[in-house]
């Protein structure tokens, strides 16, 4: 028994033995079958291009030239605001030059005054602040911003002194550079072809003012101070005004300011628009017009200056609280009294309606001291139509410049 249930366990091993090396075999076949197949290799995956960074940047690139546009439109937005403003303050000029002669002439004498408000008061506050103040009354030229008083007496407003007041002095004009003299040979023809005593024919002067035009020499304006002011043609004379406003010089101002007395309108248009092209120190003009000491000339400017109505401007400008415009009308004032043209001065002292501007007149005259205006004075002094106390004060400068002068 034992035997036999040994060889079956032989025969079932060798059975089981050989069943599993023909599994093995036919596997190692079929693999190596499998093997030898070829095996196209893995297709990788097409990966799609990547665009982020691109759109970022094309995103800040246009934010960046949207910031720009703004910015720019910002930029002309405000110069043209500030070129509107400049528009504004050369529109008189502007309006003038559209006008006709007459207009123009007209312009300049109505041109807004650059001045500073009025301080209005009645006759009865005027005595009562120079009752509340009698030590200053008498001399109100350097206390001119006198101090108003309620009826009870008490303080209401004590404003500083206008700058007028406080200009005790007249002050040497600077000098300037003057314009070098050329010898050239074009220049020197036409300077000689200028002068209608030596050529009569009107074209071949208005071609010698042509030459002229192109020398920014002080021979040059010499010769076109000349044909401006004396020759034949107004036609001529205006034109050599025009050319010496172009020339924007020192010495070009007071032929600009002569020619506003010329008999022809045509020539005191051109002189009254050359006045508002000069960028000279007109304060400096005056004052340089006063030092030649030469009487005609002197009267002359100081007439031309009354035709140009410079001085119509500058009495407002007295008691500016810009001390440039109150120096400048003060040097002007100074000009008409030393050229005894006063008629207009005691005028206004006599019949303006701001007390200021009589007494920045009369502070004018103490500091001038000039005989010429003695008479004046005393005439208003004669009339008797004048407040108390500011006769007082003329009475006091005429023993002032008296006694200077005697």
């Amino acid at each position: 028994m034992f035997i036999k249930n040994h060889q079956s366990l032989r025969r079932y091993k060798s059975g089981f033995f050989n069943s599993t090396l023909l599994i093995f075999i036919a596997a190692a076949t079929i693999s190596a079958q499998v093997r030898s197949i070829p095996v196209p290799p893995p297709v990788a995956a097409v990966q799609g291009e990547d665009f982020t960074w691109w759109y970022i940047s094309l995103f800040v690139l246009a934010l960046g030239l949207a910031g720009t546009i703004f910015w720019w439109l910002n930029s002309k937005k405000a110069q043209k605001e500030s070129a509107s403003k400049v528009k504004e303050t050369a529109s008189g000029e502007r309006e003038m030059n559209a006008l006709d002669a007459d207009k123009e002439l007209e312009w300049l004498r109505q041109n807004p005054k650059l001045t500073g408000k009025k301080t209005k008061q009645t006759p009865q506050k005027r005595r009562r602040q120079d009752k509340a103040s009698p030590s200053t009354a008498a001399v109100s030229g350097s206390n001119s911003a006198a101090q108003e008083v309620s009826p009870s007496g008490a303080a209401v407003t004590n404003s500083p002194p206008l700058p007028i007041f406080s200009i005790h002095r007249l002050e040497l004009a600077r000098p300037f550079d003057a314009l070098p003299i050329s010898n050239d040979e074009d220049l020197m023809t036409a300077i000689e072809q200028a002068y209608d005593e030596f050529e009569e024919d009107e074209e071949v002067r208005d071609i010698a003012v042509r030459i002229l035009t192109a020398f920014r020499k002080r021979n040059s304006v010499e010769s076109l101070s000349q044909i401006a002011l004396y020759d034949l043609s107004s036609n001529l004379r205006s034109k050599a005004v025009s050319v010496l406003s172009e020339f924007d010089h020192e010495s070009v101002f007071e032929t600009i300011l002569l020619a506003n007395a010329d008999p022809t309108r045509e020539v005191r248009a051109a002189a009254a628009r050359g006045l508002t092209k000069l960028s000279c120190d007109r304060a400096d003009a005056w004052t340089r017009i006063a030092e030649t000491g030469e009487e005609g000339r002197i009267t002359q400017a100081a007439r031309a200056a009354i035709e140009s109505g410079f001085v119509d401007m500058s009495f407002d400008r007295l008691v500016s609280k810009d001390h440039k415009q109150a120096y400048e009308a003060f040097t002007l004032m100074a000009l008409l009294v030393k050229a005894g043209e006063t008629d207009k001065i005691f005028n206004i002292m006599e019949n303006h309606s701001d007390i200021n501007v009589r007494k920045a007149i009369l502070h004018i005259i103490k500091i001038t001291k000039d005989r010429k205006a003695l008479d004046g004075l005393y005439l208003l002094l004669e009339r008797n139509n004048l407040p108390i106390e500011f006769q007082e004060e003329i009475d006091k400068t005429i023993e002032e410049i008296g006694f200077v002068t005697a």
